[in-house]
């Protein structure tokens, strides 16, 4: 159900959202959430990605646009234990490769994160692989 409230930011860059709001959204200390910022349109898209307690990591990745590729790094999560929050893809058509990424709860991960960099970098199909802890 959509909701809707005229709210005044209090300090630049910071807004308060009605109690009751925030609690249904999880807005709670410690949860992840991912801003979608759209500066042309002046519009922002907030979405809860994981409540508190979790360890999180972004992954970049480029990968060969072709059909298994994302099967394989999704399987190789699965396997060592790794669940994906978010993930989002382009298509980087005039290189036939594609760019993901995505957001990890590696609370659970039973491999190291450079055990981890080194497995994708063997996987057939990466290319490339950045890892970067959510603080």
């Amino acid at each position: 159900m959509k909701h809707y409230e005229i709210i005044r930011v209090r300090e630049d860059g910071k807004v308060e959202l009605p109690f009751e709001y925030a609690h249904e959204l999880g807005l709670v200390k410690g949860a992840y959430f991912l801003v979608e910022i759209d500066t042309g349109s002046k519009e922002a898209h907030l979405e809860r990605i994981a409540l508190p307690g979790k360890r999180l990591l972004e992954v970049e990745l480029v990968v060969e646009d072709r059909p298994g590729v994302l099967a394989r790094v999704s399987g190789l999560f699965g396997r060592y234990g790794i669940n994906i929050l978010f993930s989002e893809s382009e298509e980087l058509k005039e290189l036939d490769l594609a760019a993901i990424v995505a957001v990890l709860d590696v609370s659970n991960s039973r491999i190291p994160l450079e055990g981890l960099e080194r497995e994708l970098l063997k996987t057939d199909g990466v290319r490339e692989v950045t890892l970067k802890n959510v603080e």
